[in-house]
Parts: structure tokens; C-alpha cells; sequence
């Protein structure tokens, strides 16, 4: 849940900004969110085999647990690719454009022979420049708005909301991964990435305190810090065998999901 509810609430926030709430743009940020839930759906698929490895990522794995025919994923996935193309499809070649670069990137991170995630370097760049920042870039250009600070200065911390994102994740999947292939964590040392994503996530932090005392940050933005703020402070305190807490991840990206339904239906009304 907390991957598509937040590539909606990311999609959501130039819209607020540039003041694009229409239904056209209302659509198109619930297919990206469709949209993330597949290409997660996918990841999950192809790290099936690996996942068995670790019985609590097993647990979690709808495709351990249910084992699915290839052709019904790939034609499950055509189907609802179809139907995200929909949504982008009236934003002209722009739109057909960045809906086939988010279907292969899609496709390049979790599937072989590229496999971007267990390719070191590559993965933490692609997860940094698609995971969080690319439905940002994708509203942005399809609304045709104008760059300014505001968007550079939330671009700056969803690249490294992402990029610690993904090395938390790789830190707590350090056993597995090691059996499975090779990580940026793996190549590098897990105890390294630790220290790493804790000084990554105080740059982030201080980059969206700077902002928001100089003004640059508006006030209904920051809620969405306050929400988020709990699951960053964690990876201070807990040691670096211990795993992220999440019910404490999944509890923030709702709390965030259910603030940007809030806004968005306030300035889609008014």
C-alpha cells in the first residue's frame, strides 16, 4: 500500500502548487498510482523465487503464497497498462511518452536479463530518479508548469527520500540479497550504508527545515513533513540489525494518503 499511496500523494503535490486540479489531472494522478502498484505487483513477482529464501518476505509475497502462471501476469499487466495509457493519452505525445518510459523502467528494475535492482550503482540510481521523484517530473511536464524554487527544493528531498529509501530497504534485506545476487549494500558493506542513510536522511531533513523557515515551503505541505517525520527519526534510534518498523511506514504514507485526499477535494471544489 504505501508504494502506490505514495506516487499518488507525490503526483498530487504539483498539482496543488501550479493550481492543475481539474479531473483530467485528477485521472491522471490516480493512474500513476494504479501505475506504481503494478510495477510493485511485478517486483514482487519476479523476487518470488528469492523471496522464499526468507520466511517473513515469503509471508509477504502475494506469488510465494499463490503461485501464478506467467501468461496471466503478462496479460493482467498489458490490461491494466492499456488502462493507465488512457489517462495519459489526452496530455498528446508527451503523455504517450513518459507512459512508455514508466512501463519499461518498470520492467527493467524487477525483470531479467536487465534487472536493475541487483545490478550495484544502477539500482539506488533508478530507484532514486523513479520511485519518487518521477511522478513529480511526470505532472509537472504534462501541466506544462513552470519550474521555480518550490519544485526544485521538494525534487531535491523526494531524490533523497527515495535514494534512503532504497538503501534502507537493501540494509534489511542484507541476508537475502546476499544469497540471491548482489546490491549496492551487498558491494558495499551493510554496516557502511547504515552510517550512510542516517547522514543522507539528516541532509533531508535539514534541507526541508531550511525551506520551510525561509517561507519557500507552504503551509499545507507541512503536515506531509510532521507525517513522515516519525519513520526518519527511527532509522536514528534503532540499531542497524534492527529493520524499519512497518506498521510505522504504512501508518505515515496513510495518514499523508488521507491529508492529500483532503486538500485535493478542497481546491478541486472551491
Amino acid at each position: 500500500m504505501d508504494a502506490w499511496q505514495v506516487a499518488m500523494v507525490i503526483a498530487t503535490l504539483p498539482l496543488l502548487i501550479h493550481g492543475a486540479i481539474r479531473w483530467e489531472t485528477a485521472v491522471l494522478a490516480l493512474a500513476i498510482g494504479v501505475g506504481y502498484w503494478l510495477a510493485f505487483a511485478l517486483n514482487d513477482y519476479f523476487d518470488a523465487p528469492f523471496d522464499r529464501l526468507d520466511s517473513q518476505k515469503a509471508q509477504r509475497n502475494f506469488f510465494v503464497q499463490q503461485p501464478t502462471p506467467g501468461w496471466l501476469v503478462g496479460a493482467f499487466s498489458l490490461a491494466l497498462l492499456a488502462v493507465v495509457a488512457a489517462a495519459f493519452a489526452p496530455f498528446g505525445l508527451a503523455g504517450w511518452l513518459l507512459w512508455l518510459v514508466s512501463g519499461l523502467v518498470a520492467w527493467a528494475y524487477s525483470a531479467p536479463p536487465l534487472r536493475l535492482k541487483m545490478r550495484p550503482g544502477l539500482d539506488l540510481l533508478t530507484h532514486a530518479l523513479f520511485v519518487q521523484t518521477f511522478p513529480y517530473v511526470v505532472c509537472m511536464v504534462l501541466i506544462r508548469a513552470s519550474w521555480g524554487l518550490l519544485d526544485w527544493v521538494l525534487l531535491a528531498i523526494l531524490f533523497l527520500a527515495s535514494l534512503t529509501a532504497q538503501l534502507e530497504q537493501q540494509a534489511r534485506d542484507f541476508v537475502v540479497d546476499m544469497q540471491a545476487g548482489s546490491t549496492f549494500t551487498t558491494w558495499l558493506g551493510q554496516g557502511r550504508v547504515v552510517r550512510g542513510l542516517r547522514w543522507m536522511t539528516a541532509v533531508c531533513l535539514l534541507i526541508a527545515l531550511v525551506f520551510v523557515l525561509t517561507g519557500t515551503i507552504p503551509w499545507f505541505l507541512l503536515p506531509f513533513g510532521l507525517i513522515g517525520l516519525p519513520a526518519l527519526l527511527h532509522r536514528f534510534w534503532r540499531s542497524s540489525e534492527v529493520p524499519r518498523s512497518e506498521r510505522l511506514v504504512l501508518l505515515s504514507t496513510t495518514a499523508g494518503f488521507l491529508y492529500t485526499g483532503v486538500i485535493f477535494c478542497y481546491f478541486l471544489l472551491s
